[in-house]
Protein backbone atom coordinates (compact mmCIF):
# COMPACT_ATOMS: atom_id res chain seq x y z
CA UNK A 1 0.00 0.00 0.00
CA UNK A 2 1.34 3.45 -0.93
CA UNK A 3 2.11 5.93 1.83
CA UNK A 4 2.18 8.94 -0.52
CA UNK A 5 0.32 12.06 0.74
CA UNK A 6 -1.80 11.71 -2.40
CA UNK A 7 -3.30 8.45 -1.03
CA UNK A 8 -4.55 9.74 2.34
CA UNK A 9 -7.85 7.89 1.99
CA UNK A 10 -6.12 4.48 2.05
CA UNK A 11 -4.13 5.35 5.15
CA UNK A 12 -7.13 6.16 7.37
CA UNK A 13 -7.96 3.46 9.87
CA UNK A 14 -11.12 1.48 9.13
CA UNK A 15 -14.13 2.51 11.22
CA UNK A 16 -12.92 6.08 11.79
CA UNK A 17 -15.64 8.71 12.17
CA UNK A 18 -16.07 11.50 9.61
CA UNK A 19 -14.50 14.06 12.00
CA UNK A 20 -11.55 11.75 12.66
CA UNK A 21 -11.08 11.28 8.91
CA UNK A 22 -11.06 15.04 8.28
CA UNK A 23 -8.55 15.61 11.13
CA UNK A 24 -6.29 12.83 9.90
CA UNK A 25 -6.32 14.22 6.34
CA UNK A 26 -5.56 17.77 7.56
CA UNK A 27 -2.75 16.56 9.80
CA UNK A 28 -1.17 14.56 6.98
CA UNK A 29 -1.33 17.52 4.57
CA UNK A 30 0.28 19.78 7.15
CA UNK A 31 3.11 17.32 7.76
CA UNK A 32 3.63 16.83 4.03
CA UNK A 33 3.79 20.59 3.50
CA UNK A 34 6.26 21.02 6.34
CA UNK A 35 8.49 18.29 4.96
CA UNK A 36 8.43 19.88 1.52
CA UNK A 37 9.32 23.31 2.91
CA UNK A 38 12.17 21.82 4.93
CA UNK A 39 13.55 20.09 1.85
CA UNK A 40 13.48 23.36 -0.12
CA UNK A 41 15.20 25.24 2.71
CA UNK A 42 17.89 22.59 2.98
CA UNK A 43 18.60 22.72 -0.74
CA UNK A 44 18.64 26.54 -0.95
CA UNK A 45 21.97 28.42 -0.66
CA UNK A 46 22.74 29.94 2.74
CA UNK A 47 22.93 33.71 2.47
CA UNK A 48 22.99 34.68 6.14
CA UNK A 49 26.24 36.26 7.27
CA UNK A 50 26.04 34.14 10.42
CA UNK A 51 26.98 31.17 8.23
CA UNK A 52 29.63 32.97 6.21
CA UNK A 53 33.12 31.60 5.82
CA UNK A 54 35.25 32.16 8.90
CA UNK A 55 38.56 33.99 8.70
CA UNK A 56 41.42 31.61 8.08
CA UNK A 57 44.93 32.10 9.55
CA UNK A 58 46.36 29.95 6.74
CA UNK A 59 44.96 32.32 4.13
CA UNK A 60 47.60 34.88 3.14
CA UNK A 61 45.02 37.63 2.41
CA UNK A 62 43.30 37.07 5.79
CA UNK A 63 46.59 37.03 7.67
CA UNK A 64 47.85 40.12 5.86
CA UNK A 65 44.62 41.96 6.72
CA UNK A 66 45.22 40.97 10.35
CA UNK A 67 48.80 42.23 10.23
CA UNK A 68 47.77 45.52 8.62
CA UNK A 69 45.12 45.94 11.31
CA UNK A 70 47.64 45.04 14.03
CA UNK A 71 50.25 47.48 12.76
CA UNK A 72 47.68 50.28 12.71
CA UNK A 73 46.54 49.45 16.26
CA UNK A 74 49.93 48.90 17.87
CA UNK A 75 52.17 51.13 15.80
CA UNK A 76 54.59 48.23 15.44
CA UNK A 77 56.09 47.52 12.03
CA UNK A 78 54.67 44.47 10.25
CA UNK A 79 58.19 43.08 9.92
CA UNK A 80 58.35 43.03 13.73
CA UNK A 81 54.98 41.33 14.00
CA UNK A 82 55.79 38.81 11.27
CA UNK A 83 59.60 38.43 10.93
CA UNK A 84 59.32 36.39 7.71
CA UNK A 85 57.04 38.91 6.02
CA UNK A 86 57.92 39.54 2.36
CA UNK A 87 56.32 41.75 -0.27
CA UNK A 88 55.56 40.39 -3.73
CA UNK A 89 56.92 42.50 -6.60
CA UNK A 90 54.59 40.75 -9.03
CA UNK A 91 51.53 41.59 -6.91
CA UNK A 92 51.78 45.15 -5.61
CA UNK A 93 49.83 46.09 -2.50
CA UNK A 94 50.35 45.13 1.12
CA UNK A 95 47.41 42.71 1.13
CA UNK A 96 49.13 40.64 -1.59
CA UNK A 97 52.30 40.20 0.43
CA UNK A 98 53.41 36.94 2.04
CA UNK A 99 53.12 36.98 5.86
CA UNK A 100 55.63 34.14 6.06
CA UNK A 101 55.97 31.40 8.67
CA UNK A 102 58.54 32.28 11.28
CA UNK A 103 59.78 29.71 13.82
CA UNK A 104 57.63 31.10 16.64
CA UNK A 105 54.63 32.16 14.55
CA UNK A 106 52.76 33.70 17.48
CA UNK A 107 50.64 35.69 15.04
CA UNK A 108 48.77 32.47 14.20
CA UNK A 109 48.04 31.87 17.88
CA UNK A 110 46.63 35.36 18.21
CA UNK A 111 44.59 35.11 15.01
CA UNK A 112 42.99 31.82 16.07
CA UNK A 113 42.28 33.07 19.59
CA UNK A 114 40.53 36.25 18.43
CA UNK A 115 38.60 34.46 15.71
CA UNK A 116 37.35 31.86 18.17
CA UNK A 117 36.34 34.54 20.67
CA UNK A 118 34.27 36.77 18.35
CA UNK A 119 34.39 35.76 14.67
CA UNK A 120 31.73 38.26 13.56
CA UNK A 121 33.42 41.35 14.99
CA UNK A 122 36.86 40.07 14.01
CA UNK A 123 35.55 39.76 10.46
CA UNK A 124 34.47 43.41 10.59
CA UNK A 125 37.94 44.47 11.70
CA UNK A 126 39.60 42.50 8.90
CA UNK A 127 37.22 44.12 6.41
CA UNK A 128 38.20 47.56 7.74
CA UNK A 129 41.87 46.70 7.28
CA UNK A 130 41.24 45.58 3.71
CA UNK A 131 39.22 48.68 2.85
CA UNK A 132 41.80 51.09 4.31
CA UNK A 133 45.04 49.17 3.88
CA UNK A 134 47.13 52.25 3.06
CA UNK A 135 46.09 54.58 5.89
CA UNK A 136 46.53 54.15 9.64
CA UNK A 137 44.22 57.08 10.37
CA UNK A 138 41.43 55.68 8.21
CA UNK A 139 41.70 52.29 9.93
CA UNK A 140 41.59 53.86 13.39
CA UNK A 141 38.62 56.06 12.51
CA UNK A 142 36.68 53.13 11.09
CA UNK A 143 37.54 50.93 14.08
CA UNK A 144 36.34 53.61 16.52
CA UNK A 145 33.03 54.05 14.68
CA UNK A 146 31.29 51.37 16.77
CA UNK A 147 31.73 49.94 20.26
CA UNK A 148 32.02 46.31 19.17
CA UNK A 149 35.00 46.93 16.88
CA UNK A 150 36.54 49.56 19.18
CA UNK A 151 36.81 47.37 22.24
CA UNK A 152 37.83 44.20 20.40
CA UNK A 153 40.57 46.31 18.80
CA UNK A 154 41.76 47.34 22.26
CA UNK A 155 41.89 43.70 23.30
CA UNK A 156 43.98 42.92 20.20
CA UNK A 157 46.37 45.77 21.00
CA UNK A 158 46.92 44.50 24.54
CA UNK A 159 47.34 40.96 23.23
CA UNK A 160 50.22 42.00 20.98
CA UNK A 161 51.91 44.05 23.67
CA UNK A 162 51.37 41.83 26.71
CA UNK A 163 50.65 38.37 25.31
CA UNK A 164 47.51 38.31 27.49
CA UNK A 165 43.85 38.47 26.56
CA UNK A 166 41.61 41.05 28.13
CA UNK A 167 37.93 40.63 27.30
CA UNK A 168 36.44 43.57 25.37
CA UNK A 169 33.53 43.76 27.81
CA UNK A 170 35.97 44.26 30.69
CA UNK A 171 37.65 47.14 28.87
CA UNK A 172 34.44 49.15 28.56
CA UNK A 173 34.79 50.57 32.04
CA UNK A 174 37.66 51.10 34.47
CA UNK A 175 37.94 48.46 37.21
CA UNK A 176 37.18 49.42 40.81
CA UNK A 177 40.06 51.03 42.69
CA UNK A 178 42.66 48.48 43.71
CA UNK A 179 41.31 45.75 41.44
CA UNK A 180 43.03 44.46 38.31
CA UNK A 181 41.26 43.35 35.18
CA UNK A 182 41.15 39.60 34.66
CA UNK A 183 43.30 38.35 31.81
CA UNK A 184 44.41 35.10 30.21
CA UNK A 185 47.87 34.30 28.90
CA UNK A 186 47.11 32.91 25.45
CA UNK A 187 50.07 30.51 25.27
CA UNK A 188 53.60 29.93 26.46
CA UNK A 189 54.80 31.58 23.27
CA UNK A 190 52.62 34.61 23.94
CA UNK A 191 54.18 35.01 27.40
CA UNK A 192 57.64 35.35 25.91
CA UNK A 193 56.67 37.33 22.81
CA UNK A 194 54.90 40.35 24.30
CA UNK A 195 56.11 43.27 22.20
CA UNK A 196 56.38 45.45 25.30
CA UNK A 197 59.56 43.55 26.18
CA UNK A 198 61.08 44.14 22.76
CA UNK A 199 60.29 47.84 22.88
CA UNK A 200 61.75 48.15 26.38
CA UNK A 201 64.63 45.91 25.29
CA UNK A 202 64.12 43.73 28.33
CA UNK A 203 62.61 40.30 28.93
CA UNK A 204 59.84 38.62 30.94
CA UNK A 205 60.63 36.82 34.17
CA UNK A 206 62.09 33.37 33.55
CA UNK A 207 62.92 33.84 29.87
CA UNK A 208 65.56 35.77 27.95
CA UNK A 209 67.24 35.66 24.58
CA UNK A 210 69.26 38.77 25.37
CA UNK A 211 73.05 38.78 25.33
CA UNK A 212 74.66 38.60 28.76
CA UNK A 213 75.41 42.11 30.01
CA UNK A 214 72.72 43.82 27.90
CA UNK A 215 71.58 45.79 30.94
CA UNK A 216 74.80 47.80 30.90
CA UNK A 217 73.85 49.44 27.59
CA UNK A 218 71.30 52.21 27.12
CA UNK A 219 68.20 51.05 25.19
CA UNK A 220 67.68 52.35 21.69
CA UNK A 221 64.77 54.57 20.73
CA UNK A 222 62.19 52.19 19.16
CA UNK A 223 60.97 54.96 16.83
CA UNK A 224 63.62 56.56 14.64
CA UNK A 225 63.94 57.83 11.10
CA UNK A 226 65.15 54.37 10.08
CA UNK A 227 62.49 52.83 7.78
CA UNK A 228 62.94 49.56 9.68
CA UNK A 229 62.50 51.08 13.13
CA UNK A 230 60.33 49.09 15.53
CA UNK A 231 57.55 51.69 15.84
CA UNK A 232 55.90 53.45 12.91
CA UNK A 233 52.83 55.55 12.15
CA UNK A 234 52.56 54.35 8.55
CA UNK A 235 51.52 51.21 6.70
CA UNK A 236 54.35 49.66 4.71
Amino acid sequence: MSTSPNNEQNAIAPGATEDEQRWDLSRRKMLAGTMAATAVAAAAPINSSAYGASANPDSNPDMMAFLVLSQALTGIQIVNLAPEFASDKNKPGILNADPGTDPINVKNDYFKWINAFDPATFGKLLAIARDHSTSVNDIINAVNASDDTRFLARSITLLWYLGSWYKPADLRSAPPAGKRLDSTVVSAKAYTQGRVWQIAQAHPMGYSNMQFGYWSRDPKDPKTSDPLSFITDKIL
